[in-house]
């Protein structure tokens, strides 16, 4: 989740603001939330290698099916961001309603909610702009190295908090891969491994040491690609364990030849556009 392809700036008023009256029920998510967020509080915290939980039953299933259809050819048409680092495509915006419909309902102050009391994270922001995420589209042969997320709104200085994935993937089959892997925290090893089919949610805080990814290339016929839905929820305060990290990037997998790890001149230009973009929002706000 750390590309800038097909993202737009965010205003910050925009990004702060949240409904004040809590919609019980978002379109087209489980009824009752608190009860899910309850029920799987406990093994979000302990999981392995680090807090999160996959969820089978969070959205209707044809909500998802839906998004599914409407998503998929057009997303085939996107322009995709490659590199030693990754090779996808993403649109801060889906193409049909259905998919609309899912990230307008995990936008929602109920939704916020939910995430709060399943994560013991209070304070969460929401981003409508979706900036770094929204659609996210891995064709044949698409990866993403092991990482860890940014820390840091570029636009809006926010803290990095808690990610949602929701994959629209129907009959993926298991030759297909893409499964998400989550690393554990030293590096040494995969901890976990998810499979990207229609349905299912991933939930997690970002941080130092989350480190995940889709290292190995996906084998998907022509004419599908792995989709998901993504949303990223902030803090005006940092996390507990926040803390600055160096720049180079990390290999694509912790074992791979340490000298992967350097940035590419891609990379660089990444970093200008976002340190351009963070003064002009600046200029902004100071004239308002």
């Amino acid at each position: 989740m750390d590309s800038l392809s097909g993202s737009r700036s965010p205003d910050r008023h925009k990004v702060l603001e949240m409904d004040s009256q809590p919609d019980p029920s978002p379109p087209g998510v489980a009824p009752d939330l608190s009860q899910l967020a309850r029920a799987h509080r406990e093994g979000y915290l302990t999981a392995s290698p680090w807090p999160h939980v996959v969820l089978d039953d969070l959205f209707d299933p044809e909500l998802i099916a839906a998004a599914e259809r409407e998503e998929l050819a057009p997303s085939l048409s996107l322009e995709v961001d490659r590199s030693y680092r990754k090779i996808k495509a993403e649109s801060p915006e889906p193409n049909g309603p259905a998919a609309t419909k899912i990230l307008e309902s995990i936008g929602s102050a109920r939704f916020v909610t939910f995430l709060e009391e399943l994560t013991g994270v209070s304070g969460l922001i929401p981003d409508p702009t979706h900036y770094w995420a929204g659609l996210h589209v891995n064709p044949p042969g698409a990866f993403q190295a092991i990482h860890r997320d940014f820390r840091v709104h570029p636009i809006t200085g926010l803290f990095h908090r808690v990610n949602i994935l929701i994959y629209l993937n129907s009959n993926w089959k298991s030759e297909y891969g893409g499964e998400l892997e989550l690393w554990k925290s030293d590096k040494s090893a995969c901890g976990q491994q998810v499979a990207p089919v229609a349905g299912k949610s991933v939930i997690f805080e970002a941080g130092p040491l989350a480190f995940h990814g889709i290292p190995e290339p996906i084998n998907c016929p022509t004419g599908r690609a792995r989709l998901s839905l993504a949303a990223i929820y902030y803090t005006v305060d940092p996390p507990p364990n926040d803390r600055k990290e160096s720049r180079f990037f990390r290999p694509k997998r912790p074992q791979d030849p340490w000298y992967m790890g350097f940035g590419t001149f891609g990379d660089g230009v990444n970093l200008l556009r976002r340190t351009i973009e963070r003064r002009s929002a600046a200029k902004q706000q100071s004239g308002k």
